[in-house]
């Protein structure tokens, strides 16, 4: 029987990927160099700091790791205040998993900065037994860091979580931190590099508590 459900942030939560990327598009636009997308499948489900390396390297970005990752934050907020939105039938999901008396937990590459106004704004934080965020481990995803630590705070075994993930880094790291896991691919990503994922929807909306019960 599952004790309890981790969920991932950027992409299960809040449909935040093209928002990333605008903010990356406006970066690199007001250095005055071209933006190319061509990164983006390497990106999605990196940490902050792997990300940042990653971008600084593809577009020769002169900055500090430091400068670059607060800048990119900063616009990325910016456009959160406007743009931002829950992932259709997340919140349904909450409630359903909550009403069960399931532990719920939040394992993120995102920076707390980042975790927190998303969790104020939409009024979610309460669902939230376990939050870890980029700034809580030394390594990102794949690696299976966030889903321990997050584990490890609400006092669950691994075997006993289900991770809910729609990046292939983020499917990685839930497996190797031993636990269930439920993947939702980001429609830029290769439907076929998800086979580690034990099951595979198209939506969160079609994620039901039987998913997670009977597994």
């Amino acid at each position: 029987m599952k004790k309890a459900v981790i969920f991932d942030m950027d992409g299960i939560i809040i449909d935040s990927e093209p928002l990333w990327e605008k903010a990356e598009i406006m970066l690199i636009n007001q250095k005055g160099i071209t933006y190319s997308s061509s990164y983006r499948e390497k990106i999605v489900g990196l940490n902050q700091n792997d990300s940042v390396k990653l971008l600084k390297k593809t577009f020769n970005l002169k900055s500090s790791i430091e400068s670059i990752y607060e800048e990119r934050i900063n616009i990325l907020l910016n456009i959160y205040k406007e743009k931002l939105t829950l992932v259709p039938g997340i919140h349904k999901l909450l409630e359903e998993v909550k009403s069960h008396n399931l532990t719920i937990g939040l394992a993120s590459g995102s920076p707390m900065k980042v975790i927190e106004f998303v969790l104020d704004r939409f009024k979610i934080k309460h669902y939230f037994s376990a939050v870890v965020s980029a700034d809580c481990t030394e390594k990102g995803k794949p690696a299976p860091d966030s889903y321990l630590k997050a584990a490890s705070i609400t006092k669950t075994r691994p075997p006993d979580c289900v991770g809910i993930e729609d990046s292939i880094n983020g499917v990685k790291s839930v497996k190797n931190a031993g636990m269930f896991c439920i993947a939702v691919p980001h429609p830029d990503l290769d439907i076929n590099k998800y086979e580690e994922a034990d099951l595979i929807f198209q939506k969160v909306s079609e994620i039901n508590i039987n998913s997670i019960l009977n597994n």
